[in-house]
């Protein structure tokens, strides 16, 4: 008799591609190509009460503090770093990095800056040019400090840099005059991280509360937490283990962002240390509960959507754009504008819809966007 194929037991190695890393990538990226939308305009329909308690949470917070919808660009850095261990390896897997990883990692870089230039251009006007300022653009930052750490420090080392970062980064904010002003200034327009991205980039920013010059600090710390994460799954240990080091590690960040916050607040236009933390602990905690459900328990046609969109979050990002402005007109076009939500919903609808059929036919076709 033919022996049947077993399912690999759950103690095995993890694949060199989790189908839950996808999950989260796309999870993180559904809300930003119009899942907020989408979330909002059917609570609208549902209950006022349900809308504005989702809306609450779904609405970045002015200054300090955080709520669902600051977690989600940063815990899409944190899935950039997970991905890193994987793609790029780490300073275990070779004695001395080939020319072309240095190569690549600098192309990689290159390309995202560019990207991100274009897409604020494009998302918010031609004028005037902004040479930092974009997602994209701290990914860039977060990933050059993140892979080389992994090809020339071991993990305790990369875990020294990563509390380096964020003691550093609340160093400055917290200890350092500038301007004339005191140490420690957090105002919305005063502070240590948007009078550098002044004094450096000058007519090259715009007047936004964000900084991008300082925070460089946290993003590079957000990745690195990432990259620890996917060490965690990539190293060989049973699913029991790997899961209850995510789980610990998810709650130590979490617990630890948490008391950081009452002397460095969370702020996610400063990408604060404690958000770092806060944002990371929420990261371990999705993959793990990702990875239970996917990888170890087999449980993949519900995350079938979100497995699309991650296969190729970046494309999606960068396409959205584009996308939602014909969404919103073709909303406008055949729907009142009031109530609100049918525009919302409807726009919203299509905007996931065409994003979602692109990123489908090259998943289908096994395309992947690469920078």
């Amino acid at each position: 008799m033919e022996k049947q194929e077993e399912r690999p037991p759950a103690t095995d190695r993890p694949p060199q591609r989790l189908l839950s890393l996808d999950a989260l990538r796309g999870l993180a990226m559904f809300w930003l190509i119009g899942g907020r939308e989408f979330v909002l305009g059917v609570a609208g329909f549902v209950h006022p009460g349900l809308f504005d308690l989702l809306e609450t949470q779904l609405t970045h917070r002015k200054w300090h503090g955080c709520v669902a919808w600051d977690l989600i660009m940063p815990v899409f850095l944190f899935a950039v770093g997970a991905a890193m261990p994987f793609s790029l390896g780490s300073r275990g897997d070779w004695k001395k990095p080939p020319r072309a990883t240095y190569l690549r990692i600098a192309r990689r870089v290159s390309l995202l800056w560019l990207f991100g230039i274009l897409y604020q251009q494009f998302h918010h006007g031609p004028a005037p040019l902004e040479l930092f300022s974009n997602a994209l653009q701290a990914i860039a930052v977060g990933y050059l400090v993140a892979s080389l750490a992994l090809l020339h420090l071991p993990m305790v080392g990369r875990l020294l840099l990563l509390a380096a970062l964020l003691v550093a980064y609340d160093a400055l904010l917290t200890y350092v005059p500038f301007g004339g002003n005191a140490a420690g200034t957090l105002e919305k327009t005063t502070n240590l991280a948007r009078y550098v991205d002044q004094w450096v980039l000058g007519g090259f920013r715009k007047n936004h509360a964000f900084a991008w010059i300082v925070p460089g600090l946290g993003f590079s710390a957000m990745v690195l937490l990432g990259t620890t994460a996917g060490q965690v799954m990539k190293v060989g240990r049973s699913a029991a283990r790997r899961m209850g080091l995510m789980t610990a590690i998810g709650l130590a960040c979490l617990a630890a962002g948490w008391f950081w916050s009452y002397r460095l607040p969370f702020n996610r236009y400063l990408w604060t240390s404690s958000l770092v933390l806060w944002a990371g602990g929420w990261g371990f905690l999705l993959w793990a509960a990702l990875h239970f459900a996917i990888d170890v328990q087999g449980y993949k046609r519900w995350a079938f959507p979100l497995l699309v969109i991650g296969s190729n979050a970046l494309l999606a990002y960068i396409i959205d754009p584009l996308v939602y402005r014909s969404s919103v007109a073709l909303g406008a076009m055949f729907l009142p504008a009031d109530p609100e939500h049918y525009v919302m919903l409807f726009g919203s609808i299509l905007e996931l819809t065409f994003i979602w059929l692109i990123l489908w036919l090259l998943y289908h076709r096994s395309k992947y966007f690469r920078v």
